[in-house]
């Protein structure tokens, strides 16, 4: 595919021209595929108990984290449902770490509908 007179791919130093095409391509890829940043699970004090805003049912970081990446995206709100069958919605914090607090929802006509389909589907049979 590539003349022998390619000094781009050529190995005659070591190799490191390979490398430095081998890494630009990789980093291009990983900037396609991955262009937005982490979402961070990040419990906020306003929602503890005995904080001022509405329950916040998660139990743990891990928990949390793990809701939030597997949750129902809506905006830049996410959704999700503890093991307790409890409807979490998480929101952005707007922090330079992406990070995002949660709080229980108070029923279904605080989730958006689209959202409710996608929960519905994705539920186990007991939640439908």
């Amino acid at each position: 595919m590539c003349s022998s007179n390619d000094s781009t791919l050529s190995s005659g130093t070591s190799g490191t021209s390979r490398n430095t095409l081998e890494n630009t391509i990789s980093e291009s890829v990983s900037k396609t595929n991955d262009g937005a940043k982490k979402k961070v699970y990040a419990p906020s004090p306003k929602h503890d108990k005995g904080g001022w805003g509405s329950s916040n049912p998660i139990k743990s970081q891990s928990e949390g984290q793990k809701l939030l990446e597997t949750g129902y995206p809506d905006g830049k709100q996410v959704y999700n449902v503890t093991k307790d069958g409890k409807i979490v919605k998480f929101q952005p914090a707007n922090t330079p770490n992406n990070e995002y607090h949660s709080y229980e929802v108070n029923g279904p006509r605080d989730i958006p509908n689209a959202v409710l389909q996608k929960m519905k589907k994705g539920w186990p049979d007991k939640y439908k």
